[in-house]
């Protein structure tokens, strides 16, 4: 899980999406915004899983997933992590390669 100092604020969150960059992959669209420090926010919405338990269960798992990248080598981005609908398809252990691969998309560009 991403610490509290490394959440996405309300006032940095509307900031991204207006500047942002988009980048989509097959279960997730990121936006992202060049910065100094790495700050991330994942959105999971009622077309991916209609109950609270669901989607934060998710989110979690992707929090997890960016706390570990960014500790293995720094992210300078501030990042919106969307899930998309694809995503329930998804098993468990497929949810690091995904996001994952989101962010190596990310690094590509």
């Amino acid at each position: 899980m991403l610490k509290k100092n490394q959440r996405l604020r309300t006032a940095g969150f509307n900031e991204v999406f207006k500047a942002g960059r988009r980048f989509h992959t097959p279960h997730f669209q990121i936006i992202a915004l060049k910065s100094v420090d790495f700050h991330a926010s994942v959105v999971v919405g009622k077309k991916v899983y209609k109950t609270a338990a669901a989607r934060n269960r998710l989110r979690r798992q992707v929090y997890g997933v960016l706390y570990r990248t960014h500790k293995a080598s720094t992210l300078p981005y501030t990042l919106i992590v969307v899930a998309k609908p694809s995503m329930k398809a998804v098993v468990q252990r497929g949810i690091a390669p995904a996001v994952m691969e989101a962010v190596e998309a990310l690094r590509a560009r």
